[in-house]
């Protein structure tokens, strides 16, 4: 009877403590998760994931759970118990140990940014930042440099992870990681290289290409909210968390997302406030859940640094009101991310198409003295507000009646040269020139002359 009630005991005292280890496993998951989920004005939420996602979203967490159980012993190899997508072409240790041409480009909280060559091609490196914040107020906790080291590598494999997961046209592409525990534990991600976004660039780009980074980030913000693992929230949402590569944005930096709206027992609970632009959300709190909530932070973060001032200057007259329509509902929020989108569609489909000209069908004359398979290549070329390029004139055109129109309008340009090439609109490409002479042949291309009177 004794031995029974010895065994007893200790069968209860070991279901006690699996279920403390639970519970702190558990803890330390959702520490990890609430790094992510702070938004710029300091507001700590946390988070739930939709049922209908929660199967996907699920495997995910579990993924993320096993970098939380790393202890900090060196000998344990990260990637073994952390495991991250390898393709065959996925870029390992040895190829970014043959990378040249090492060049730093910027640095933040977390991570180090360089360019680096491999077979002819240019990409971006990532690594862990020692002399970044992170790492230094960790220091100053009082932590170890090998626990601040390795906490820093964690959040780093975690965006790994997440890049490799969220897998859209509009964030960037992961092509490869190295992973070792040789010293301490060194991470590197290989990724697109992109140029960063900058507000005076932005200005600086035809009303086209301002479009299209609109166009780009409403595609961006409707994946957010419709995707398998539920809503998503940008909450560090700035332009430097963005770069472009070959003219598309791309979301570069997902340190600071999270997954799944706040959880909330009454809709007090769900306010959120944006104090830097004296602007709050009210969302109903349904279900325990702050309903739509990351959707509406989203565009109102994505109209304040983007759409707000993209796409007014510049707008062509006839694609005005639902420019100002567009605009409108970003600042207000009065749009969810279907209805922006499908607005923003239209707004592409009609610019493409020229149906914004609102011509009446009256066919005009063709008067300019049309010069066959000739151009102007370098010569006579000069600066317009309306260029697609940084060099000479180059606009889009619906058609030679749109061209015609805009040389019109313009006394410098006096020819202009009609491409067989076309914007990302499908808009023909064509070269407004100052003067006329030193023609040379080009299949590709028709000159336009200017009527002298």
């Amino acid at each position: 009877m004794t031995k029974y009630r010895m065994e007893t005991r200790v069968f209860l005292l070991a279901i006690v403590v699996i279920f403390i280890n639970v519970l702190i496993l558990h803890k330390t998951f959702s520490g990890l998760e609430r790094e992510n989920m702070i938004d710029p004005g300091g507001t700590n939420h946390g988070h739930s994931v939709n049922s209908h996602s929660m199967d996907k979203y699920s495997i995910f967490e579990s993924r993320l759970r096993k970098l939380t159980e790393v202890s900090i012993d060196r000998s344990v190899h990260l990637e073994h118990i952390y495991p991250l997508s390898r393709g065959s072409t996925t870029l390992g240790c040895q190829d970014i140990v043959r990378m040249t041409n090492y060049r730093f480009l910027a640095s933040g909280w977390t991570k180090a940014v360089y360019s680096a060559i491999y077979n002819n091609k240019t990409y971006a490196v990532k690594t862990v930042f020692p002399q970044g914040r992170d790492i230094s107020s960790c220091l100053e906790e009082g932590y170890l440099y090998d626990k601040c080291f390795y906490k820093a590598a964690k959040k780093l494999i975690k965006e790994i992870s997440l890049l490799q997961t969220l897998s859209h046209p509009n964030i960037i592409q992961v092509f490869g990681f190295c992973i070792t525990s040789d010293n301490l534990y060194d991470v590197s991600m290989v990724t697109e290289l992109g140029d960063p976004v900058e507000l005076i660039r932005l200005l600086q780009m035809s009303w086209e290409d301002r479009l299209k980074v609109a166009y780009d980030i409403t595609k961006l913000l409707y994946f957010m909210s419709h995707n398998e693992f539920g809503t998503i929230s940008i909450n560090d949402f700035r332009r430097q968390q963005f770069v472009r590569v070959n003219g598309e944005i791309k979301l570069s930096d997902v340190d600071d997302i999270g997954f799944g709206d706040p959880i909330c027992q009454t809709d007090d609970d769900c306010a959120v406030s944006f104090p830097n632009a004296n602007f709050s959300l009210r969302i109903s709190c349904q279900n325990l859940k702050c309903v739509g909530h990351n959707e509406k932070k989203n565009i109102f973060n994505a109209g304040r640094h983007f759409t707000t001032f993209l796409l007014p200057h510049g707008v062509p007259i006839g694609l005005q009101p639902l420019v100002d329509r567009v605009v409108h509902r970003y600042s207000n929020v009065t749009m969810n991310t279907k209805q922006l989108l499908h607005l923003m569609d239209k707004i592409v489909r009609m610019y493409g198409s020229g149906s914004y000209l609102n011509r009446t069908g009256t066919h005009i004359k063709v008067l300019y003295n049309k010069i066959p398979y000739q151009d102007l290549p370098g010569i006579y070329d000069y600066p317009c507000r309306l260029s697609l390029t940084g060099s000479g004139c180059t606009v889009s055109v619906f058609d030679l009646q749109e061209a015609e129109a805009l040389c019109n309008a313009d006394e410098q340009c006096l020819a202009f040269v009609f491409s067989n090439k076309q914007s990302w609109t499908g808009r023909t490409l064509i070269h407004m020139k100052s003067g006329i002479g030193n023609m040379n042949p080009n299949r590709n291309t028709n000159l336009y002359v200017k009527p002298t009177s």
